[in-house]
């Protein structure tokens, strides 16, 4: 039973002692009052000896539970006086927790800060990295587009220096071949002009008036028709209504109502004869 309990048991304990002296009041008006207070079992003064061993009673009890409170309130103010100890442990503590919480949140705030500041110099590091890269890869593509280039440039001056040893050697054997060309061109008294013998007339045509030995022939033209030395005529025949191609010639002397003209063999398909047809081109 706790303190409240006990309590009321006192208070109940009372109030009954309250209402048996009303009772014993009210019944005290329609009593013998001397009879009930001498009568030996029922009387009034054997009552109230059992009422007064009751109250003894009840007082004892009373006493007892008032130790009994007294001893709960010490305990209930001892438990108090701990608790509020340990409260002030728990706000010293919580004070404590605080401070540590706020130490931690400042340091919080400064890691927060220091790594912010650490990233943004990661990104602009890592932007860095990026643009070296770029360099990097543009300074090997230039350098190997270089290299390259080098090595091309290297192979056409290898090939451009055999080609000029080649062109040399050429160059001797045309000096070499010009000279005797020129030599050639002397010998049989020509010029060394090529306009001079290009570009025959298409209307040039005549007859072979003769034909030499070695391959020579005279012709019925000459320089008044537009021949010139070095000028080359198609020679054919015709008969029976149709033309016969015998080969090509090379004017080698004009005068002005006729020309000497030879057969070029690589050309040749028939003998000529005199009285065949000489003309620029064949019809």
């Amino acid at each position: 039973m706790n303190l409240v309990g006990k309590i009321f048991v006192v208070l109940i304990f009372v109030m009954s002692l309250v209402f048996m002296s009303f009772v014993v009041a009210v019944y005290g008006t329609h009593t013998n009052w001397k009879e009930k207070v001498t009568a030996p079992d029922t009387g009034l003064d054997a009552q109230l000896k059992t009422a007064q061993q009751q109250s003894q009673e009840l007082k004892d009890q009373l006493t007892k539970l008032e130790g009994e409170l007294a001893k709960e309130t010490t305990a209930k103010r001892e438990a108090l006086a701990k608790l509020e100890t340990e409260n002030d442990e728990l706000r010293r503590e919580r004070d404590r927790l605080e401070k540590e919480l706020a130490d931690l949140q400042k340091d919080q705030r400064e890691a927060v800060a220091a790594m912010q500041a650490t990233q943004n110099s990661l990104a602009s590091l890592r932007q860095e990295v990026d643009a070296l890269r770029t360099n990097i890869q543009k300074a090997q593509k230039d350098r190997e587009e270089a290299f390259t280039t080098l090595v091309k440039t290297t192979d056409e001056l290898h090939q451009t220096a055999n080609e000029l040893t080649v062109l040399k050697d050429r160059n001797v054997q045309l000096s070499e071949q010009l000279a005797d060309a020129v030599a050639v061109l002397n010998k049989h008294d020509l010029k060394p002009i090529p306009a001079m013998y290009e570009g025959v007339p298409d209307e040039v045509k005549g007859l072979v008036a003769a034909v030499t030995g070695n391959g020579m022939m005279e012709l019925s033209i000459g320089s008044d028709d537009g021949l010139q030395k070095g000028h080359k005529l198609e020679v054919y025949r015709k008969a029976d209504g149709q033309s016969k191609y015998l080969g090509r010639i090379e004017v080698v002397q004009t005068q002005p109502d006729k020309a000497a003209a030879k057969i070029l063999p690589d050309y040749q398909q028939g003998a000529i004869q005199a009285g065949d047809r000489v003309a620029a081109r064949l019809n």
